[in-house]
Formats: C-alpha cells, sequence, structure tokens
C-alpha cells in the first residue's frame, strides 16, 4: 500500500468518525445505494460505516475513500464563488 493510499484512509476514516463522510455524500446528493454501488459494497455496509458500526476496511475502504476523495473536490469546486 502507498503512502498516498494509506493517507487516503486515515482520513476517511476520520471523516467517517466526525460525520463529514456522512455529510459529503448528502451534499452530493448521493443515495446510500448508490455511494455503495460505487463502491462495490452493499449500502447496509456503507450505512454500518456511517453510523461508526464498523471501519471500512480493504480494498472497499479504499474505493471508499477514493469516492469520498473526488465528492469532496466536487464540492469544493463548486463552492468557489466570484
Amino acid at each position: 500500500m502507498s503512502s498516498t493510499e494509506i493517507f487516503r484512509l486515515s482520513r476517511m476514516r476520520a471523516d467517517v468518525l466526525s460525520g463529514q463522510a456522512r455529510l459529503t455524500r448528502l451534499n452530493a446528493r448521493l443515495s446510500l445505494s448508490e455511494l455503495a454501488g460505487l463502491c462495490g459494497v452493499d449500502p447496509s455496509t456503507v450505512w454500518r460505516w456511517e453510523q461508526g458500526i464498523r471501519v471500512p476496511r480493504g480494498e472497499a475502504a479504499l474505493r471508499y475513500a477514493r469516492a469520498l476523495d473526488v465528492l469532496a473536490q466536487a464540492q469544493a469546486r463548486t463552492d468557489v464563488r466570484p
């Protein structure tokens, strides 16, 4: 695992614990099912992650972290005001 992936996982897990991961999904107007499909997991898995019941792990965690990064970056671009 690369240092970039380790950093991404660490940041994603902090965002899950703080509730930011859920807010990122909601701000992007994605359902649990839509994000779960991107991550290759069941919607109940994403729900458990967002509720703090489970910690994202393995390749699914990396896909989840990547998806959240893309959503957060897209949100940051739309937040820029002239």
